[in-house]
């Protein structure tokens, strides 16, 4: 049972003020209660542009969570099998040279490669640095990643103890791309946002002209100095890739979010037609558990909390853009935070997820 109808919507919002915060909140329960949906803050500062429920922001690493239902629709239309080696998928050229020859899909998916990451979250690279050594604006699809990761070193074995990989997710968007002959957010949006109704959610360029896309913002380190530029707020332009990745980076409103939970989980007429019983299960999971984090994962979904707060879904920080995509799986509600502001969704999540343990 939905426990939304105990969360104070007044206090929550007089919260969220009082800790400057500018996003999207939206929490869904049962279909017969009336969602939690606060709106607030500046999609573009210069212009003084608010923030409305149908803004749409970057979703960093939450992007996995579509790919990953991108190749579980796949595996359900005969396209692919978790079990192909990538090696089988793709040409040699695309490929890591130290690259295991029995990685497959499932390992890629769930962080169980070994293969080298561009972007290793267990070192101390800022995401940022990366873009000093290959420009920004060169990467508009997974393949403009090649020249990152083809001479990273292995860092284990397939199927060993899982290591959150950003970098696989890119080698499982070649792979799609070759096997279909199609760019990947074509892909994406054949076997996902057009199933799922998620008119809104979309791969768009940095430097394109498209309405309702928030700018992400970077705000000042707490030991800069004063003044720019590294005391001054500044835009992600030259922070992330020119465009969305298998790995992170697809724009979406807090809407179509739950649209992709309600794809993973079965829900409703359209979220029960998305995806096989087998294959669903097989992607949610879990299958392995970060001996680090404690986190478990399926095919591009992470596992997280316990007992009344006990989720499924996916959470992304890139400069600029923070979010959070999760179900409850005991009771159902999805909460999605995105917010376009450096960690701006995570201390929101934490205080919705808190509210929402207490109300058990």
């Amino acid at each position: 049972m939905s426990r939304l109808g105990r969360l104070d919507t007044a206090a929550f919002r007089d919260w969220l003020t009082e800790s400057d915060f500018h996003g999207v909140v939206l929490v869904e329960g049962d279909d017969d209660e009336e969602p939690l949906a606060i709106a607030m803050g500046l999609a573009d500062r210069a212009a003084r542009l608010p923030i409305h429920a149908g803004t749409r922001f970057g979703t960093a690493s939450t992007t996995k969570l579509l790919t990953g239902l991108t190749v579980a629709r796949l595996v359900d239309r005969g396209g692919v099998r978790y079990e192909d080696r990538l090696v089988d998928l793709v040409a040699e050229e695309l490929l890591p040279r130290d690259l295991d020859p029995r990685v497959t899909l499932f390992h890629l998916l769930s962080h169980t490669s070994g293969v080298g990451d561009y972007a290793d979250e267990s070192t101390d690279l800022r995401y940022e640095e990366i873009w000093e050594r290959m420009p920004s604006g060169n990467i508009r699809g997974p393949k403009d990643m090649v020249p990152l990761m083809r001479d990273l070193p292995r860092t284990g074995d397939p199927g060993e103890a899982p290591r959150y990989n950003n970098g696989a997710y890119i080698l499982v968007g070649i792979a799609l791309e070759s096997v279909t002959e199609k760019p990947f957010p074509d892909i994406v949006r054949a076997e996902v946002f057009d199933p799922l109704e998620m008119s809104s959610t979309g791969f768009w360029p940095l430097d394109g002209v498209e309405p309702d896309l928030a700018i992400g913002y970077i705000p000042p380190a707490d030991d800069a100095p004063p003044g720019p530029p590294a005391g001054a707020w500044r835009t992600n332009i030259y922070a992330v890739p020119a465009m969305g990745l298998p790995d992170g980076g697809v724009q979406a409103t807090a809407v179509d979010l739950v649209k992709a939970l309600d794809g993973l989980t079965g829900r409703g007429s359209v979220g029960a037609a998305f995806l096989t019983a087998p294959t669903r299960a097989r992607m949610i999971g879990p299958h392995v558990t970060n001996p680090v984090s404690k986190a478990s994962a399926g095919l591009g979904v992470i596992h997280n909390g316990t007992g009344a707060t006990a989720r499924i879904g996916h959470s992304g920080e890139d400069p600029g853009f923070s979010s959070r995509a999760w179900v409850y799986t005991a009771s159902g509600e999805r909460v999605v935070v995105q917010s376009n502001v450096t960690e701006g969704a995570w201390q929101p999540f934490d205080r919705v997820d808190e509210l929402l343990g207490a109300a058990t």
